[in-house]
């Protein structure tokens, strides 16, 4: 009975070991698609590994050799890639996990544990720390692919692997391993999957979080969208009654003229130009999409009293997505607006800068704050709204766009004034427009 729930046992360490070997060099290497041969070295590697952990973990003086041997030929068969790197990280593989099987080692030989159960439980122990550092390393190593997972929830994870070391351990240590072995051996081996199938999910709840996240972002430019239509509703109907009234005025005018009233036809003539001067128009820089974008939020900024300064010199036609745009600006401009609207003591004022310099378009943007800045452990800023998991992408977005165009994000928060500068590359440009300068 015990034979078989050891070999059951040895089996899953086999699996186990196969999963790990595999995660560390999907990690730096690129796989290639199965065939026999690299099947084949698989299917060696497995009967090594089982014969090993069979023989309670017993290593003779030749098996470095054959594990470096069979790491190498894994990665060579299985992964694109040069040689020297293969080598590289077969030696480091082998050597991290010979490491760390010593220092678990010498630790339970200071416990009163007898040989053959120090074996077996210091092998699973082993594993289970391999297990941990391989998904720790494929966490921050691959962060943008795997998506964005808060640090707290990785912690939450680990907490599975450190409970099955706690088990692990106090269960040979009480002696549950000579009381009941066949119940142990499938505990234990149910842990070990348990603990590889928990890290498989952990980069599918990453991209989870981060659909959530591009749901979030996406449901803001819905509401910045609907926004925008109610403001241009709001114009339309300024627009009719401005038009209803200016027929008025004509009529009015062609009286006076008709009349000779010169005062009166002057004086109305300046009260025109006064408020098609005093329009919502404020960016008129020739490109529609820029225009539009400035001049939709400048109507929303003007009804919370904030002005905007601008100074912008780009041709008509940019060589980039005009969405794009649109989530640079438009994000950009709503977190200024909503800063300086909490503004109490500073200038309620926005700076827009934008041109076009050495094939790249820049655009800055300056706005005073008062409210406190947080940062996260990562050094990103962090939303100040009560839901915090459906607000704060804005800025996100921004980086996401700018690495897009491979061009780069600069923030400064001196004296008061948070000063944002995105760079986009491109070396398409119909027309470029005179050299910009700050």
């Amino acid at each position: 009975m015990y034979n078989i729930s050891f070999f059951l046992l040895s089996v899953t360490m086999t699996v186990v070991a196969i999963w790990i070997v595999q995660k560390f060099l999907d990690i730096f290497l690129l796989r290639k698609k199965r065939n026999i041969v690299s099947i084949s070295v698989w299917s060696i590697f497995a009967v090594y590994q089982l014969i090993i952990m069979y023989g309670y973990g017993q290593a003779l003086f030749w098996t470095p050799f054959i594990m470096i041997l069979l790491f190498l030929c894994i990665s060579i068969l299985g992964y694109h890639k040069a040689g020297k790197i293969k080598l590289f990280l077969a030696l480091i593989l082998y050597v991290v996990w010979i490491l760390v099987e010593m220092m678990v080692f010498f630790f339970l030989g200071n416990m009163p544990i007898e040989k053959s159960t120090n074996d077996v439980i210091g092998t699973i122990i082993s594993k289970i720390i391999m297990i941990i550092g391989i998904n720790i390393i494929t966490i921050f190593w691959r962060k943008k692919e795997n998506g964005f997972i808060p640090t707290k929830y990785l912690l939450i994870l680990l907490l599975f692997p450190i409970g099955t070391i706690y088990i692990v351990f106090f269960e040979y240590y009480s002696g549950g391993y000579h009381d009941n072995t066949i119940f142990s051996m499938i505990v234990l081996s149910i842990l070990l999957l348990f603990n590889i199938e928990i890290f498989e999910l952990f980069p599918k709840l990453g991209k989870i979080l981060d659909y959530e996240k591009e749901k979030a972002v996406y449901t803001q430019h819905i509401h910045s969208i609907s926004q925008n239509t109610e403001e241009k509703e709001k114009m339309m109907k300024e627009f009719h009654n401005e038009k209803h009234n200016f027929i008025n005025e004509l009529i009015a005018l062609k009286e006076c003229v008709l009349n000779n009233e010169k005062d009166i036809v002057i004086d109305s003539f300046e009260n025109i130009i006064k408020k098609i001067s005093d329009s919502e128009a404020i960016s008129n820089s020739g490109n529609l999409t820029v225009d539009a974008l400035i001049n939709d939020k400048y109507a929303i900024a003007k009804e919370k009293n904030i002005a905007f300064k601008l100074k912008i010199t780009i041709p008509e036609v940019l060589p980039f997505d005009q969405c794009d745009i649109g989530i640079l600006i438009g994000n950009a401009l709503d977190n200024a607006i909503e800063a300086v609207t909490k503004c109490k003591i500073y200038e309620k004022c926005i700076s827009i800068s934008m041109g076009v310099k050495k094939k790249s378009l820049v655009l800055m943007i300056n706005n005073p704050y008062e409210s406190s800045i947080i940062k996260d452990e990562s050094g990103n800023f962090r939303t100040m709204k009560m839901e915090a998991l459906k607000h704060g992408y804005g800025l996100s977005s921004i980086i996401r766009t700018v690495d897009k165009y491979g061009g780069e994000l600069f923030i400064e928060t001196d004296d008061n004034i948070f000063s944002l500068t995105i760079i986009l590359n491109s070396s398409n440009f119909n027309r470029i427009s005179p050299n910009f300068t700050r």
